[in-house]
C-alpha cells in the first residue's frame, strides 16, 4: 500500500473512533466560535468537496482550484450551517464523507495518483493532511486522545 493509503486508513480508522465522544464534548469549544461538532461539519464538507473536484478531474482532465481564499471564504459562510448540524449528524457525516473520499482515492489509476504527486495537490490524496490538524484541534478541546 502507498503511503497516503496507508495514512488515510489510520486516519479513518481514528475518525471512526468520533462515534465515542459524549454530547458534552462535541458541544466543546474549538476557538474562533466553533465547536467539536462544527469542525467535524467542515470536515464533512471538504471532503464531499474533494469528490467533486475528483469528478471535475475526470470529466475535465483539469483539477478544479481554489485558492486559499477561497477556502477562508468557505470557511467563513459555511461555519454556520455546519453549526447548526446536530452533533450526532456531524459526526456521521464526517465519517461517511471521509471513508467516500478514500474509496475515491483508492479507485484511482496509479497514472493519475503520478500527476497529483507531481503537483502540490498531495492533500487531493492524502487526506490525513486535511484531518490531522483537525484531530488535534479536537483532542485539545477535549482533554484526551481520540
Amino acid at each position: 500500500m502507498n503511503d497516503h493509503g496507508q495514512h488515510n486508513r489510520e486516519g479513518l480508522e481514528r475518525l471512526r473512533r468520533l462515534t465515542s465522544l459524549s454530547d458534552a464534548e462535541l458541544a466543546k469549544d474549538t476557538g474562533d466560535g466553533w465547536t467539536v461538532a462544527t469542525v467535524l461539519g467542515h470536515m464533512a464538507f471538504f471532503d464531499r468537496l474533494l469528490l467533486l473536484r475528483w469528478d471535475t478531474y475526470e470529466k475535465d482532465g483539469v483539477f478544479a482550484e481554489l485558492t486559499p481564499n477561497h477556502f477562508d471564504l468557505i470557511n467563513y459562510a459555511g461555519a454556520g450551517d455546519w453549526s447548526a448540524l446536530p452533533p450526532r449528524a456531524a459526526v456521521a457525516r464526517c465519517i461517511e464523507a471521509a471513508e467516500r473520499a478514500v474509496a475515491r482515492i483508492n479507485a484511482l489509476p496509479e497514472k493519475v495518483v503520478a500527476v497529483v504527486l507531481e503537483t502540490p495537490r498531495v492533500a487531493l490524496l492524502e487526506r490525513m493532511l486535511h484531518w490531522s490538524p483537525h484531530l488535534v484541534q479536537i483532542e485539545r478541546a477535549i482533554g484526551r486522545e481520540i
